[in-house]
């Protein structure tokens, strides 16, 4: 339930910075947009993370004959 809400919230503001009013920042609060951007991209990753769990434990590493 958390990984779904953060892939929600990454994705607004993702949204928010793309047709929002950052569009208008100029000089440094640009590299600030860069950063939420990012930021949202990670979240978004990280969120994945969460729901889909990289385990282990069902491979095998020998390989059966």
């Amino acid at each position: 339930m958390a990984g779904a809400a953060s892939v929600l919230v990454g994705i607004a503001v993702a949204v928010w910075l793309v047709f929002g009013p950052p569009q208008d920042w100029e000089g440094g609060m640009r590299w600030l947009r860069h950063g939420l951007a990012l930021g949202s991209l990670g979240m978004i990753v990280f969120a994945a993370r969460l729901m889909f769990p990289d385990t282990q434990d069902g491979t095998a590493d020998t390989v059966s004959d």
